[in-house]
This record gives C-alpha cells, sequence and structure tokens, in this order.
C-alpha cells in the first residue's frame, strides 16, 4: 500500500537508449539533452548515470540550468541553447559553460568575454529552417565577409543547426536544411559541426557530422513518425486508489455529468489529476492497469483525481492504496499513446508530470 503517486524512472533504460543512439550515429560523438530537467525525469540523476556511461557533453536551455548542471557535474562539456544574456556573461566564464550565440547581439556581447578567459567557448547556431533562433545563412554569410576573425574571436568550438522535421525522413525540408549547413561550414574549415537531434540520427549518415545531440529518444520516446519505436520505455507513473465504491445503480461521474457508469459497476477513484500533469485532454479516452488487468477511464480528469472502471479485477488488487499504472510499458499507455491520444507529443507528456509525483530511481 501506499499513499502518494510515484513516478519511477529507470536510469538503466535511459542509459541503454543512449548507447543504441551512439552505436548508430556515425559521427565523433554522442551528447545528450536533459533541459528542463530531463524532459521532467529528474536532470540529477540523468546526467550522472550519463556521465557514468560515458557521456560527456550535456546540453540545456537555460544559464539557470546549467549552473545546477555543473554543481552536479564539475568535468562535462555543457552548452546552453538560449546563449548569453545580458548580464550572463561572467558567470559562463566562470563556470566553464558554452553558450549557443544564436545573434549577432550576442556575438557581440561574448567578444569580450572571449578574449579575457581562454576558456571562454562558444558555439554558433545558424537558423537553417526553424525560424527561432540563430543567425540565417545570408546573415552568416555577410558576418564572415565583414569579419574574416569572427570565429576566431568567438573562440567558436562548434557550428550547429536544429533539424525541424527529423522525425519524417522523406520530408523536404531535411535535405534543404543539411545543404545550407554545408554551405555555412565552408566558413569554418576544421570547426566540428552538430546537426542531429534523436530523428537525425535516424536520418542518412551525411546529416549526422561529428556531434549529435539526442534528447526526446533517451527518454523513450519515438524518434521517427510512422516507425516502430526502437526506444526502451523508461518512466511509469503509478497512483494510488483513494476509494472503491460499487454503484447500486446508473450513476454520472465527475463534472457536468459527462462520464455514466450503470448499476453494479465498481470504480476505482486514483490520486492524480491535471495538476499532477495528467492531461485533461485524456477525459474519456485513457486507460489505466491494475496488474495485467485493463481499466478504462471513467469521466473527466479532474484536478487531483481520476475514476476507473475496476469490474473485471479482481477485488484483492483494488484494496485501498494499491496502484493503478497511468504511464508505463503496455499498450495505451506508453508515452507515445498518451501523447496521440490528446494530439500533442511526448516531450508535452512528460515534461508536464507535476512535483507532486515523487520520483524513484531504479
Amino acid at each position: 500500500m501506499f499513499t502518494t503517486p510515484t513516478l519511477t524512472v529507470d536510469l538503466s533504460a535511459i542509459v541503454a537508449n543512449w548507447e543504441q543512439l551512439r552505436r548508430r550515429f556515425a559521427g565523433d560523438e554522442c551528447g545528450a539533452v536533459v533541459k528542463a530537467d530531463a524532459y521532467g525525469l529528474g536532470m540529477a540523476p540523468v546526467a550522472r548515470a550519463l556521465e557514468n556511461a560515458g557521456c560527456h557533453t550535456f546540453f540545456v536551455a537555460t544559464l539557470s540550468e546549467a549552473l545546477s548542471l555543473r554543481e552536479i557535474l564539475p568535468d562535462v562539456r555543457i552548452l546552453v541553447f538560449h546563449g548569453v544574456q545580458a548580464g550572463e556573461e561572467f558567470s559562463f566564464a566562470a563556470h566553464r559553460l558554452i553558450p549557443v550565440l544564436n545573434s549577432r547581439t550576442q556575438i557581440d556581447r561574448w567578444k569580450p568575454i572571449a578574449a579575457e578567459h581562454v576558456h571562454a567557448v562558444s558555439a554558433l547556431h545558424i537558423d537553417t529552417a526553424m525560424g527561432r533562433l540563430g543567425l540565417q545563412p545570408e546573415e552568416f554569410d555577410a558576418l564572415m565577409l565583414a569579419e574574416p576573425k569572427l570565429l576566431e574571436s568567438c573562440r567558436v568550438g562548434l557550428l550547429m543547426s536544429h533539424l525541424s522535421c527529423a522525425p519524417t525522413p522523406g520530408h523536404p525540408l531535411n535535405p534543404m536544411q543539411l545543404a545550407l549547413l554545408k554551405a555555412a561550414s565552408r566558413h569554418a574549415p576544421g570547426i566540428p559541426v552538430s546537426l542531429c537531434n534523436s530523428g537525425g540520427i535516424f536520418l542518412d549518415p551525411e546529416y549526422h557530422f561529428q556531434l549529435a545531440r539526442p534528447g526526446c529518444s533517451l527518454y523513450g520516446i519515438s524518434p521517427q513518425e510512422q516507425a516502430e519505436n526502437p526506444m526502451r520505455p523508461v518512466a511509469s507513473w503509478q497512483a494510488p486508489i483513494l476509494m472503491t465504491r460499487t454503484l447500486t445503480h446508473n450513476q454520472t461521474i465527475s463534472y457536468g455529468g459527462a462520464g455514466a457508469a450503470t448499476a453494479g459497476a465498481r470504480l476505482a477513484t486514483v490520486a492524480s489529476g491535471y495538476a499532477d500533469g495528467y492531461l485533461r485532454g485524456l477525459s474519456h479516452k485513457a486507460v489505466g492497469y491494475v496488474g495485467e488487468h485493463r481499466v478504462p477511464l471513467v469521466g473527466r480528469v479532474t484536478m487531483d483525481m481520476l475514476v476507473f472502471d475496476v469490474t473485471e479485477v479482481p477485488e484483492s488488487l483494488t484494496q485501498e492504496g494499491a496502484p493503478i499504472t497511468l504511464l508505463g510499458d503496455a499498450d495505451g499507455i506508453r508515452v507515445d499513446d498518451l501523447a496521440g491520444a490528446v494530439e500533442t507529443i511526448g516531450y508535452e507528456t512528460l515534461a508536464r508530470i507535476g512535483a507532486r509525483v515523487k520520483r524513484i530511481y531504479i
């Protein structure tokens, strides 16, 4: 019996996924993206496990994330996707963090730091189709023409771009982005290049270059659309049963009377809801598991509670405190199953799992 929802994270599965990606990658090094608290699974234990397995390059989104990671891992390489913001320059230098320079403003901000600090290296982002951050290719060409020593003055150690459609191998943007990055890299002979995210590792080797930076696939999310997921599932979310009841009459269930159950049905109420990150859009669609028994959700997802029909489950398995699995390695509750049911992506499914769900690491 237990009294709080738990998310059990299998660190060995995350490591196995990283090792599979490293074997598949044709370039020199496979890093790991651990931003957003390792997609909600816990940056500290995940990063430690990956570093112990041989990963030495990590990517985060913000300086705050990078500083937290540096406390955990003093000797790895840490790159920050958002780059260096005003006032952050000396924190990057002092903690040996690598900004991904995304604009002319960030470049100008970094130059004096690179001139003063021998360890103040950077990466440079070329926007080849994503349209979020990075220098546009023609902007980069003009800068290099005006400042031939630009890369040297910023101590650029990596040229990178981000694939926008890698999960779809036949998408026409993939070869277009590849061509644009290859053209940009002519300005940077000898500097390593990074293009591959998770999906990119499953594209042809010409996309691989020197450094890969997988994220979602480390955490069991499929790296390709319309293909069997080769990654191991890494997390299991279990919620305790608060109570069960057998209905004596036909009855509506939950807000709006949107759900219904008939007399004789046995219902279990469990302690999880959208405040814990269980998406409200799963109302009327989701299933859970009691052991090997698949049970349907009845009615709406509410803030703190869910109701499942456990009529077909032995009563011995549905006592107060017994667990119902909401996310795990079974049909209908894998991370991509939950995401697909509400037309979102596995990233959001994991990242939304809240702090009330206690993390357990194995």
